[in-house]
């Protein structure tokens, strides 16, 4: 996390999502996947593009203007005989088909031209860049299940659709979505928002401004609940004024993936209601396969997503039946109307959907839910909570209605009451928490025919505990503090200290505080040990008890990356945490012995400069050491000459060797530094058997600014000789297939099965590969196992492919692999391909065949280039089993064939060596550019190899 983004994340004003590099991957925010920041900020129409990062950020920390950032994030899209199950025809039959009402569907796009929704559409808007097509099938779907007239139809066949595209596929970005909610809320009296992200607590942006724009243009929005099960309503389902809707099957069985209440932070009434969203059958998307396609113009599918366009649709019914009444009213008459189905009230809200009681309502709750939030322990103990409910009554006669409630915990003030024609009547509403039991609980209460779904929650024994914080100037200071309970592993973070205090209720169970303690370019880690909350507790984390964390050299380097890493063994598992920073702020820890049973710490530590590059890692069991700025010697360290090539042209490097070195330690976090390549250095690690460094390097062209995931290669997780000296190389050509690596690699045979996992653009060098995940965007692969005989097996596209019934006898196979790359950083194996042969037969478990693989290699200069007008330069060419496998025979012949035109011609070249190493003698004629390379190795028991690389090295001419 960088350290000028924390306060104002703390703050709010900062998204923190910005800053999870693992999750912009994922959401296709990183920089490799778009030109432009991925920022919302106070609804500014345009994001500013990449080069204007570092102005953007100074501005958004300096300007007191702006309120918030957030990050453009993604939401997903959520996925009739339904319609008899809600009650829906019984309102058909009084008149009520939605004419008049204008319903918007935010979702991905529309067939407008689909039999079951023509001339329905009054506009349709893109908000992608894509076009308003539906090109997946989901928007289409939950158009036709709200105003569909065809074989399966829709809730409200004469209600007319306005349609916004904001999800080219199955992800929508955040932007769109809230610009086609501006657009909508001011046209339609109702809108569908089938789509949602992660579980929320109501402020994030898309939940904001369903509470904005439904205050200001009193628009109904019904919202998918999502499909996360236990983990919580999504986003924007959480708003206050959103119709939350989860999922019921065609029995009313609350469906397994329907997400639950209560809403994060306060605990209140979420989903609203449920309706069926199971094996719903819609309109289908022409061109598209979403769900499970019924026929050429209809497909079922399954999700919160079918269940919402029920609602939607019930609502254009009710608003056709009342016509002033604004979404608010809807709302209440759309969960007051509701039927239990026997689940809790955070399961069902105030249950299923009843389209013939809605439509035929005419009182009206003020409150679609009451919540009471959470009861704090001893809540036993606390007085009687009252809220206000009012009931309304829209047509011209008294109504009477007698009230009941379903839990002995909660009273209302009258067991009946007279609502005057056109007027309203208020009941008091009584919580009792000496009457509630621990956990979340839920009552209804039953007006009439009006149903509130009421929601609380009692804590379990809790106490408070109090951290204070104290700077290294001895004020009280801002910092990131959280608490692990060492029994469940549970981790809690606390809010920002104010006046350095900050407090939290906690579980009674044994913890232990971490805390980040910030100064004015200085850093203090803490952790607290075991402490007990039992009671009302207070601790202290005081910053000036922290010793520095550093290192003293053999020559002047600069400190260019420190982290601080700890792991604790915790509720059966292990909890990582730590810091870490490429400034020049100092950092401390205060020392702390702790059982080493379940806590660990260390210090990970880069410096450079001089043509030495130091990696220096310093872990500790069941403490933070006294000393943390220890005297590091070269004579105690592994030393390692190092030489960087680039490809064809001067490039940009970016090397990271980050160590597992805690005990326990499950990922390991660390940086990538920038290197000018060409470049040779000399390059130091702590050598220990308790450090293994995972070594990686990536490149990119001169003229791409800021770091990608290009041109990977890996070297695995190397243990160091302390006081040894060696030497190394990167980024050398030439590209082959390579199965030899990585753990989850290979060619591998269990009992009639197995698979193949093979890593196509490895370099030169014999300990190392590269990784075909960081190269996915401009790298295309195939893999398909045959017999000898040519029937295919198993084919796939990408680098990895499963083969089952394989006979049990011996017989021969053919693995043909091959992959394509067009990246900017190199000129070099635009295509590399192998064709193993080899005999395998049924295997008692896991078996990695004994296949020849090849490595090629050279002396070849900074840029690999090897000498033009050469008449032999020589090539090396190491054969080996791949690894992991036994019985391998002898290598019995080796083969080379090179071109000079891009593999047009082959010429056969000389080869002279035995079992593994090998040297093909190339000439080089005046004036070629590349040499491709086609390399054949054969066993003694028939196994081979075909290796193919086009324009494996280069000639050293310019190549541009």
């Amino acid at each position: 996390m960088p350290q000028d983004a924390v306060p104002l994340i703390r703050s709010g004003k900062v998204d923190k999502r910005l800053f999870d590099v693992t999750g912009l991957i994922e959401q296709g925010r990183d920089d490799g996947s778009r030109d432009t920041l991925p920022l919302i900020v106070d609804r500014v129409a345009q994001a500013p593009a990449k080069s204007a990062l570092r102005s953007t950020w100074e501005g958004i920390k300096s300007d007191p203007g702006i309120a918030k950032v957030w990050l453009d994030g993604r939401v997903r899209l959520l996925d009739a005989e339904s319609f008899q199950q809600v009650g829906a025809p019984a309102a058909w039959d009084l008149g009520f088909t939605g004419r008049g009402v204008t319903v918007a569907v935010l979702d991905g796009g529309v067939d407008a031209d689909h039999p079951d929704l023509r001339g329905k559409v009054l506009e349709a808007k893109d908000f992608t860049g894509t076009g308003v097509k539906d090109t997946f099938g989901h928007g289409t779907h939950v158009a036709a299940t709200v105003a569909g007239d065809g074989a399966f139809g829709g809730v409200a066949k004469d209600a007319r659709l306005l349609v916004g595209k904001v999800c080219a596929d199955e992800t929508c970005d955040e932007s769109a979505v809230l610009a086609a909610m501006e657009w909508a809320a001011p046209r339609a009296g109702v809108v569908n928002l089938s789509l949602g992200g992660g579980a929320s607590d109501g402020t994030d942006p898309l939940s904001l401004a369903v509470d904005r724009l439904s205050a200001q243009f009193g628009t109904l929005f019904v919202v998918a609940a999502g499909n996360e099960g236990e983990d919580g309503v999504s986003s924007p389902a959480a708003a206050d004024a959103a119709l939350a809707v989860g999922s019921v099957s065609k029995a009313d069985r609350l469906s397994r993936f329907s997400s639950r209440g209560p809403r994060v932070g306060d605990f209140a009434v979420k989903p609203d209601v449920v309706a069926p969203g199971e094996d719903i059958g819609a309109a289908r998307a022409a061109g598209t396969s979403m769900g499970e396609p019924i026929d050429a113009l209809h497909t079922r599918a399954d999700g919160t997503s079918m269940a919402a366009p029920h609602v939607a649709g019930a609502a254009a019914l009710v608003k056709q039946a009342h016509p002033e009444w604004g979404g608010a009213e809807l709302k209440a008459v759309l969960t007051g109307s509701a039927k239990s189905i026997g689940r809790g009230v955070y399961e069902e809200g105030s249950g299923r959907l009843d389209v013939a009681r809605a439509v035929g309502a005419r009182v009206v709750a003020s409150a679609s839910s009451l919540s009471f939030g959470v009861l704090r322990f001893p809540h036993t103990q606390l007085p009687p909570i009252t809220k206000k409910l009012s009931y309304r009554n829209g047509s011209a006669q008294a109504i009477t209605m007698p009230i009941s409630v379903d839990n002995a915990a909660v009273e209302v003030s009258a067991s009946e009451i007279v609502v005057p024609g056109n007027g309203s009547v208020d009941v008091e509403v009584t919580l009792d928490p000496a009457k509630v039991a621990v956990g979340s609980g839920g009552a209804r209460i039953t007006a009439g025919g009006v149903v509130t779904a009421v929601g609380f929650t009692a804590e379990a024994e809790m106490y408070e505990l109090t951290v204070l914080t104290v700077g290294r100037d001895g004020k009280p200071s801002d910092a990131e503090v959280s608490a692990l309970e060492l029994d469940s592993g549970e981790s809690v973070d606390f809010a920002q200290p104010v006046g350095g205090v900050t407090k939290l209720r906690l579980l009674k169970g044994n913890y232990s505080v971490d805390a980040l303690v910030h100064g004015e370019s200085e850093h203090t880690w803490a952790s607290t040990g075991k402490i007990s909350v039992d009671k009302a507790t207070t601790v202290t984390i005081d910053a000036r008890q922290g010793k520095e964390v550093g290192a003293r050299f053999d020559r002047a380097v600069g400190r260019k990356y420190v982290g601080l890493d700890a792991v604790y063994q915790a509720g059966g598992g292990r909890v990582q945490t730590g810091v870490s920073s490429k400034t020049d702020d100092a950092f401390f820890a205060v020392p702390v012995k702790a059982d080493a049973a379940y806590f660990s710490f260390g210090t990970f530590q880069v410096w450079g400069g001089g043509g030495h590059e130091y990696f220096v890692a310093a872990p500790h069991a069941g403490e933070i050491p006294v000393e943390l700025k220890p005297r590091v010697r070269d004579r105690e360290l592994y030393g390692e000459k190092v030489r960087y090539r680039a490809q064809g042209a001067p490039a940009i490097g970016s090397r990271s060797s980050t160590p597992f070195y805690v005990k326990g330690q499950a990922v390991t976090f660390g940086v990538a530094l920038d290197l000018p390549i060409p470049q040779r250095r000399v390059e130091h690690f702590t050598g220990r058997p308790d450090v293994k460094w995972v070594m990686d390097f990536f490149q990119r062209p001169l003229s791409q600014p800021s770091l990608g995931f290009d041109g990977h290669i890996s070297a695995g997780r190397l243990v160091f000789p302390g006081g040894k000296t060696g030497s190394r190389s990167w980024n050398s050509v030439v590209a082959s297939t390579d199965l030899n690596l990585r753990g989850f690699h290979g060619l591998v045979r269990y009992g009639n099965n197995g698979w193949v996992q093979h890593w196509p653009f490895a370099p030169g060098e014999a300990d190392a590969s590269d990784e075909f995940v960081f190269g996915a965007p401009y790298v295309r692969a195939r893999t398909k196992l045959s017999t000898v005989d040519g029937e295919v097996l198993a084919e796939s596209p990408g680098v990895f492919a499963n083969f089952s019934g394989l006979p049990e006898v011996e017989a021969r196979y053919v693995l043909d692999v091959e992959a394509t790359r067009s990246p900017k950083w190199t000129p070099f194996a635009p295509k590399v391909s192998a064709r193993f042969e080899f005999k395998s037969a049924q295997t008692d478990g896991n078996v990695y065949l004994p296949v020849p693989t090849v490595r090629i290699s050279g002396a070849f200069d900074d840029l690999n280039r090897a000498p033009a007008g050469c008449r032999v330069f020589p090539v090396d060419v190491s054969v080996v089993p791949q690894t992991g496998s036994v019985g391998a025979a002898e290598v019995k012949s080796v083969t080379v064939q090179a071109s000079v035109d891009d593999g047009a011609t082959w010429r056969s070249v000389p080869v002279v060596g035995s079992k593994a190493r090998w040297k093909a003698l190339v000439a080089h004629p005046g004036g070629a550019e590349f040499v491709s390379l086609k390399v054949k190795a054969v066993d003694a028991a028939g196994n081979s190899v075909e290796q193919t690389t086009m324009r494996a090295y280069g000639i050293n001419r310019s190549l541009g």
